[in-house]
Parts: C-alpha cells; sequence; structure tokens
C-alpha cells in the first residue's frame, strides 16, 4: 500500500512539473481563442452575436463543450480554471499510460518514472503544426492523454478501465481516439489469443458511440450536411493561406524526419520485442502505423477527393503516435542495454529521447548549426545513464530529470527552444474597460495588429466580437461562406479599407495614434476610438 502511494505520488510530481515548468502550459495562445468564443456564446447567446468564430461553433463531435460548460454553471468555475484543471486531469492520465506501458515490460518502478517522465517532455511536430503534449486546453490534448491511458491500462490486463479511458478520448476526439479502438478492433478479429483481454472493452466503445451521436444533437446550429460538401477552389486557395497544415503536400518535405523516427522506432523495438507482452506488441505497432497512414488518408480526402470532412478530421493529427512510442520504445531499448551493460547503445538511445524536445526535426540534428544542441542532448543523456547505474538510482534519477527540466526550462525562456508569450496587462486591462463600458453585441477592429495573437485575447476576456484577425482564419475554414467572409475582411484590412459601418470601435497601438481625433479609452499600449466619431 506504501508503495502504490509513492507510485502515485510521483507520477504526480512529474505531471506537476511538467504542467508548470516545461514543456508546460497556455492559455488563449492558440486553439483556445477559437475554442472559448463558441463557449462563451452558448453560455451567454448575448455576446458575441456578431463574431465570426462565435457564430460558427465547431463543436458538435465531442463533450468538450458540454464537460466543460458543466463545470463553469455547476462547479462555478470560471472557464480557464474549467479548462486548465482538464488539461492538468489528461496531462496526469498521460503520464500514468506510460508509467504503465513501461511497467508492463518487468522494469523497476524508477526506471518506469524515468520513462513516463522523458517521453511526456513531448516535442514539436512538424508539418501537420501539432506539440506533443499540446499545452493548450483543447480536445486534441484531453484525447491524447485518455488514449495513453487506455493504452497502458490495456497492456496492464485492465480492459474495462481500459475501455472506460478509450471512450473518453473517443468522446473528446474521435479521430485521436481512432487509432486505439481500431487497433483493438483488428486484434479481436484477426487474433483468437488476444479476444479474451480486449472484449470487456467493447461495450464502453458501444456507448461512447451512442453517446456521442445523441450530443452531436445538442448543437442543431451546426449542419452536418457541410462535412460533406466539396473543397471549391476558393476554399482549398483560402486554407493553403491560413491553414497550410491542413494539406500534406505543403508539407510532405517533412515526412523524411517521420520516416528517420519510425525506422528508429522500428529498431529499438527489436531490441525490446522480447520484453513486450502480447498486448503492447499489438497496440505499439498498430497505433504507430496508423499515424503513419493518416498522412496518406488525409492526402487522398482533401486534395483528391476534396472533401470538406477531412479538413474537419485532420487525420494528419495522429501522426504524434508514432512519435510518442518511438520516444517510449528508445527509451525501453537505452534501459534493456544498460542491464546488458552496453553504456555506449544506451546513451545512442537516450540522445535520441531528449533530442525529440529540442527538435522534431530529427535529421536537422545533422546539421553543423544544430551540433550544439546535440551535444547538450548527449551531455544530458549521458547523466541518466551513470544515473541508471548507481546502486541508488531511485535517489539520484530525480535529480537528474529536475536538471533536464532546469536546462529545457533556460532554453524555453532564452528562445533557443518556443516558449509563449503571456498575456500582457495592457490587453487585460484594456478587455476590462470593453467588458465594463461597451454593449454585448459591440464590434472592435483592431486595424494595426497585424498577424499578432492579442485581438483574441481581447475577445475572450472580453466577451466581444472582432470584426477580423489573424487567428479567426482558423475557425472559418470548414465553412465556404464563412471563409469568404472572413477573407474579404481581411483583405479589406490589409488594403487599409475596412467597412466602417460594422465596427463600432477601433483601437490601435498608441504610436499609431490618430491625430486630432478624441479617444474614449487609452492605456500604456492602446487608444481606443469610437467609429462615429471617425466618420
Amino acid at each position: 500500500m506504501r508503495r502504490l502511494l509513492w507510485l502515485c505520488l510521483a507520477i504526480a510530481a512529474i505531471a506537476w512539473l511538467e504542467f508548470e515548468i516545461f514543456p508546460g502550459h497556455t492559455y488563449l495562445h492558440s486553439a483556445t481563442q477559437i475554442y472559448l468564443p463558441m463557449l462563451q456564446r452558448i453560455d451567454s447567446p448575448g455576446y458575441l452575436s456578431r463574431d465570426l468564430v462565435a457564430t460558427n461553433p465547431n463543436l458538435s463531435y465531442t463533450i468538450y463543450d458540454e464537460v466543460t460548460l458543466f463545470l463553469h454553471r455547476q462547479a462555478h468555475l470560471d472557464f480557464e480554471k474549467a479548462l486548465l484543471g482538464q488539461l492538468f486531469l489528461f496531462r496526469l492520465a498521460a503520464v500514468t499510460g506510460i508509467f504503465l506501458l513501461a511497467r508492463s515490460t518487468g522494469l523497476r518502478d524508477a526506471f518506469c518514472l524515468l520513462v513516463a517522465a522523458l517521453v511526456n517532455l513531448g516535442a514539436a511536430l512538424p508539418g501537420p503544426a501539432l506539440c506533443i503534449p499540446e499545452p493548450e486546453p483543447v480536445p486534441i490534448a484531453f484525447a491524447c492523454g485518455a488514449t495513453l491511458l487506455a493504452t497502458g491500462l490495456l497492456v496492464r490486463a485492465k480492459p474495462f478501465l481500459s475501455g472506460l479511458a478509450g471512450s473518453l478520448a473517443l468522446l473528446y476526439d474521435p479521430v485521436i481516439a481512432a487509432p486505439f479502438w481500431a487497433v483493438v478492433l483488428a486484434a479481436l478479429f484477426v487474433d483468437r489469443s488476444s479476444r479474451k483481454a480486449f472484449r470487456p472493452a467493447l461495450p464502453a466503445l458501444l456507448v461512447s458511440i451512442l453517446l456521442l451521436a445523441n450530443l452531436a444533437q445538442l448543437q442543431p446550429e451546426v449542419s452536418s450536411e457541410q462535412l460533406w460538401m466539396h473543397v471549391f477552389p476558393g476554399l482549398a486557395k483560402l486554407q493553403q493561406f491560413r491553414s497550410p497544415y491542413l494539406w500534406v503536400s505543403l508539407w510532405k518535405h517533412e515526412m523524411w524526419h517521420y520516416l528517420a523516427l519510425a525506422v528508429c522506432g522500428v529498431w529499438a523495438a527489436t531490441r525490446v520485442w522480447w520484453a513486450l507482452n502480447r498486448e503492447t506488441r499489438w497496440l505499439l505497432p498498430g497505433m504507430g502505423l496508423a499515424g503513419i497512414v493518416s498522412v496518406a488518408l488525409s492526402y487522398f480526402l482533401l486534395e483528391q477527393s476534396r472533401l470538406v470532412v477531412a479538413a474537419a478530421m485532420q487525420p494528419a493529427r495522429t501522426l504524434m503516435f508514432p512519435v510518442i512510442f518511438t520516444s517510449f520504445l528508445c527509451a525501453l531499448a537505452a534501459l534493456q542495454a544498460l542491464v546488458k551493460s552496453r553504456k555506449k547503445e544506451a546513451l545512442a538511445w537516450f540522445t535520441l529521447v531528449v533530442a525529440l524536445p529540442f527538435d522534431g526535426r530529427i535529421l536537422d540534428f545533422l546539421k553543423p548549426v544544430h551540433l550544439g544542441l546535440l551535444a547538450l542532448a548527449a551531455a544530458l543523456s549521458a547523466l541518466f545513464t551513470w544515473s541508471c547505474t548507481l546502486p541508488r538510482a531511485k535517489f539520484f534519477l530525480p535529480v537528474s530529470f529536475l536538471l533536464t527540466l532546469a536546462v529545457f526550462t533556460f532554453l524555453s525562456h532564452h528562445g533557443t527552444l518556443p516558449h509563449p508569450t503571456e498575456t500582457r496587462a495592457s490587453v487585460l486591462e484594456l478587455a476590462d474597460w470593453a467588458d465594463k463600458n461597451t454593449w454585448g453585441g459591440s464590434m472592435f477592429l483592431f486595424p494595426d495588429a497585424g498577424r499578432e495573437l492579442y485581438p483574441g485575447v481581447f475577445r475572450a476576456r472580453s466577451r466581444r466580437a472582432l470584426w477580423v484577425d489573424w487567428k479567426s482564419g482558423m475557425a472559418t475554414s470548414l465553412s465556404q461562406p464563412a471563409a469568404q467572409r472572413w477573407f474579404e475582411r481581411w483583405q479589406s484590412l490589409t488594403e487599409g479599407s475596412p467597412a466602417e459601418a460594422s465596427v463600432d470601435y477601433y483601437v490601435f497601438k498608441r504610436e499609431h495614434a490618430l491625430a486630432n481625433k478624441p479617444t474614449i479609452f487609452q492605456n500604456g499600449e492602446f487608444c481606443v476610438y469610437d467609429a462615429l466619431e471617425l466618420k
């Protein structure tokens, strides 16, 4: 019992450190700028009635909105706490899932915790524009954590609990959960020996599918028919301009990195295959292969068949699983090499695992400009290799991990690794003024914001509509009319001729303040003008 308690505390500590320090978490930095206005309008229909994002929701096939609104209304949590609370729980699920996967190979608890900690340091994936783990509290982040937990539970002979976790993943994001369930169903039909182990998970799958179909009916303003329409040339050009990650042909050159990672994963699997149980031998190769195949599926559905549903599903997002399981298998290979006293081999495997958080383009480490990062990754790997060989490894490994976190945190704050900019106080002050002094249906325009993120932060914090901003283009790529309206507005903004009749307030940076025009609000960074005064 004491051992279980210590393990739970250790897993929680790893999840908390990686949630708060590195890779960390963000809010209103990326996709939450899209999801939050949708949630706010569902919660309070009087707001954001003229905003392109809020009035074109994409929440039909997910319980993301239902769960968040339940926590907001019943637990009286604001949206930020409700979303970040869910994100932490699913980060915890991801760490637990990787720990259980490692534990199924017979490794000591300290080594299993090390594998879980290193794998969940993650990587930035070029091409589909993903991060592992996803720092924003969005459906893909929740579904990924639940899927990894389901995988870990299944290989530890907990099929019913695995089915519940897999069903939760399916309810949050069916595409991310699809590889797990596809492998489970394939094993049921093909492998007679696995049927007994996998069959108890099926009832949860059936219930989740029915529940998801029923929940989809709670979003009557979204027409599912538009998902099966063809992508017209105009929409295709807009998607390629605003959302190039949807089109595989625009990032096909990045596939060499994923193929190199896949080769490393297969190589590592051959080194540890004897230690994997039957369920693991099904799930890891199957889900990894599904991620690779998803790229071809995305290309066929969107670029050849031109179906809008492909842009909505984004199958290539499951490319995260080959990367995650390659990192996992390489960490296992390193530890198995140490068992056989092959320290140089262990150092090589650890180096690949530690290098991924530096750069997901793994082949770039062969370039001279990246040799410094490669040397740093090798040094950290040598530290782990040395710590694992000590008699009291369970005391030295946490110190090595904390030192690694400190290195990554230092680099992320000094520009070597990407680090999200925090929401500025001036933006929050502006949003607070708008919330208290303008009517709920007001329309704001930031003419000189360009592609910066602060207009979306303002919209979420103030619950006021934006006439157009760069981030809104993400939400309009699934609807031809909405996409056309967004592009027309963006084009008129870049040409300096926005439609003033639709705008109530203009917000300029102070360096672009209008001469001889009265402001109705200003702070250290922004000046706000009433549109009637400008006319």
